[in-house]
């Protein structure tokens, strides 16, 4: 009887070990997303928003163009969704871009 008692524990001990490498596994994973900041050093400099709508087009007359009110991240042509709200951009690679961003890299696709 003792040795199943003992048995029993052991393979608790491992069922939770499991489990908790699953867990941290599981975070890592949802962490290697990398959304990009729109403070990124890079994103800055080609006046990345999350939000296409809030561009400043004084700032950014590429945007100001016409037609510039259709350029999003989602229909660029460095651009390839991830998921409805983010994708994988050339011009920032490692990281997911927002579906309804721009950037001054911005290309017809």
């Amino acid at each position: 009887m003792k040795s199943q008692l003992q048995m029993t524990r052991r393979n608790a001990i491992k069922a939770g070990g499991a489990a908790l490498a699953s867990l941290i596994f599981a975070r890592s994973v949802q962490a290697d997303t990398n959304i990009l900041s729109p403070t990124d050093p890079t994103a800055m400099a080609l006046g990345y928003y999350e939000d296409a709508a809030e561009v400043d087009l004084s700032k950014w007359p590429k945007k100001a163009a016409p037609g510039g009110d259709q350029q999003l991240c989602s229909n660029c042509a460095l651009y390839a969704s991830v998921d409805a709200t983010h994708g994988n951009c050339s011009i920032f690679p490692g990281k997911q871009v927002a579906a309804a961003g721009w950037c001054n890299a911005w290309i017809a696709g």
